[in-house]
């Protein structure tokens, strides 16, 4: 396991990302958090994206979305409902990406279908594992949406989300601020983070500080600490954490 501390994630991460594209053949799958956290990284990639090659084999692969339901059936909320973390995504990363690159945005992303996750469970088994997973720690040593306590075998999956994970999304300052972020959502699971080739874990701002010394504290997997599986066996030695010095001033 890498760790690093940096003045900024933009430039360590957006060159790591950079150079795994560039060697990749076929199709190159990654999922990244759709917050505040990795807005630099985004930032950088588009600003450099001529110097990325293959972009035309990228897919976003959206590892969480909010859900609602509908007639009785579950549904991902609409992109244009403010709580929408494939909204977020699009405003932030994919829709000036696919300006500046030239690929259409739809052809970008991957996404589950809510009925049927272990489709995608396998697709992503026949890719063997995401090419890039990068990872934000959250209020309750979470990401994405795996809660605390989510069994280790767990894949993509619906997701009844935490009260404290729900008012970090929407308050002030937040990602979501004073939308309407619901109990549900989707989201990868421990599995994915098991099977990726490459796992990058992003830490910044100094009000994840105790977070960031509590997953350090950790040498193994403890799933009241989701985020802690980084220090799994099958893993850790393809994960690399950034952590940006005001984390650890």
């Amino acid at each position: 396991m890498k760790k690093e501390i940096v003045p900024s994630l933009a430039k360590p991460v957006g060159e790591l990302w950079r150079n795994l594209q560039t060697k990749q053949e076929g199709l190159f799958l990654v999922a990244s958090p759709l917050s505040r956290t990795p807005l630099p990284i985004y930032e950088w990639i588009i600003q450099n994206a001529d110097s990325f090659p293959n972009w035309d084999n990228f897919r976003f692969v959206f590892m969480d979305e909010q859900v609602e339901e509908v007639n009785g059936k579950p549904q991902y909320v609409p992109i244009d409902n403010p709580a929408s973390l494939e909204g977020f995504g699009r405003e932030h990363f994919l829709h000036p990406l696919s300006e500046q690159v030239s690929v259409p945005e739809e052809q970008m992303i991957l996404k589950p279908d809510l009925e049927n996750f272990a489709e995608f469970d396998s697709m992503l088994e026949k890719h063997h594992g995401l090419d890039l997973l990068i990872l934000a720690i959250g209020e309750e040593g979470h990401y994405a949406l795996v809660m605390p306590g989510t069994p280790l075998e767990t894949g993509y999956h619906a997701a009844r989300i935490s009260p404290k994970v729900i008012t970090q999304h929407v308050e002030k300052g937040g990602p979501y601020e004073n939308s309407n972020f619901g109990e549900r959502g989707m989201s990868l699971g421990p599995k994915q983070v098991l099977s990726a080739k490459n796992v990058v874990v992003i830490i910044s701002g100094e009000q994840k500080r105790d977070l960031a010394r509590e997953l350090l504290s950790h040498d193994s997997f403890n799933p009241e600490f989701p985020l802690s599986i980084i220090y799994h066996p099958e893993v850790k030695d393809r994960v690399e954490i950034y952590m940006t010095e005001d984390v650890v001033k």
